[in-house]
């Protein structure tokens, strides 16, 4: 006889397909084996959760709400491989929405190591997504509440109708979900874990751009990133520090970037670029990588960091993805920083 997970809807897109293992809704969280019952307490997991973070929650956890004993069960859309490991060291269980399950109960023990490998949603219909739609899309991974039309097309410098005709498309996906009606309706993003799977496999969201690789003296590395952003800024070319680089920035990864990337307005020629920096062209020897930034998926929303100009967090979580030796990187980026 199987055994049988009962949890909120919103979980069960979670949890892989398992032929022992049978998944529904409920609204009280419990694990049943035949005759025998495990009461759950749901934990949220807090965005940026942090290791230090997990003994304090999970007492408060363990302090009974109601009558009788439950396991508690930490639940996050993003959990990464370092809190997973920490919590299975504490035999801490918890679910994630890459299928991850570890639950440890008096003569119980379920582990799942993650069994999805793509989001769990339906498959696209015609069309493509273009650049503007990356733009609306990372504007809308940053959005932490419900938001109308108008309201992201403001934000992310679109028109209404580019705006809509995206949040259509990613309704038909299945990645976010409708409230209200008229001028009251508003998208939410269902899981944003799942969002950014899916933005990673859109063509558009990390097409090769046309680039020139320049050099440019500096001492460190921090001093080519700002120098080259104080330069551009006294120019008036709008530009953002993307990639491992930026990364570094927020202080994920090594600083010693041998190729720093620097994504440039598409209204603006990279030769002029090179120009305002006072930067010599060359392929031997250079520092920097002048990109096109075309849909202004980087200059659009890109904020000062150390006095840096930076490309919005998830764009450079998708150009680090496409450096080399980025990966790593990148995915310490989206645990650390983006936190799903």
């Amino acid at each position: 006889m199987p055994a049988v997970f009962h949890l909120p809807a919103r979980l069960i897109p979670w949890l892989p397909p398992q032929p022992w293992l049978q998944v529904r809704s409920a609204t009280r969280p419990v694990l049943r084996m035949g005759e025998r019952e495990v009461r759950l307490r749901l934990l949220e997991a807090p965005s940026k959760l942090s290791a230090d973070q997990l003994p304090a929650l999970l007492n408060l956890g363990a302090i009974a709400k109601d009558a009788g004993p439950a396991i508690p069960l930490l639940v996050g859309a993003f959990l990464s491989q370092r809190i997973r490991e920490a919590l299975e060291a504490r035999d801490a269980s918890y679910l994630d929405a890459s299928g991850h399950l570890h639950l440890v109960a008096p003569g119980v023990f379920i582990h799942l190591g993650g069994g999805r490998s793509a989001p769990n949603v339906k498959q696209p219909g015609q069309g493509t997504l273009g650049v503007h739609g990356v733009r609306a899309i990372q504007t809308l991974l940053g959005e932490q509440a419900p938001v109308s039309v108008s309201q992201l097309a403001e934000r992310a410098a679109l028109s209404v109708g580019q705006t809509h005709r995206v949040l259509t498309r990613l309704e038909e996906v299945g990645l976010v979900r409708t409230s209200g009606r008229g001028p009251a309706k508003r998208r939410t993003v269902r899981e944003r874990t799942e969002l950014l799977d899916w933005l990673q496999t859109q063509t558009s969201a990390t097409r090769r751009e046309r680039s020139l690789q320049v050099a440019l003296y500096a001492r460190r590395p921090e001093d080519l990133w700002l120098h080259s952003s104080t330069k551009l800024s006294k120019a008036g070319i709008p530009h953002a520090l993307t990639g491992a680089a930026a990364a570094s920035v927020f202080g994920i990864g090594p600083t010693s970037v041998p190729l720093s990337r620097v994504r440039i307005s598409p209204e603006v020629p990279l030769s002029q670029a090179a120009e305002a920096l006072g930067a010599e062209v060359t392929e031997r020897g250079a520092n920097l990588t002048l990109l096109q930034d075309t849909g202004r998926v980087g200059c659009q929303s890109a904020t000062h960091q150390d006095g840096i100009l930076v490309a919005p967090p998830v764009r450079i979580y998708l150009d680090a993805r496409s450096e080399r030796r980025g990966e790593d990187i990148a995915q310490r980026f989206r645990e650390e920083v983006l936190g799903y």
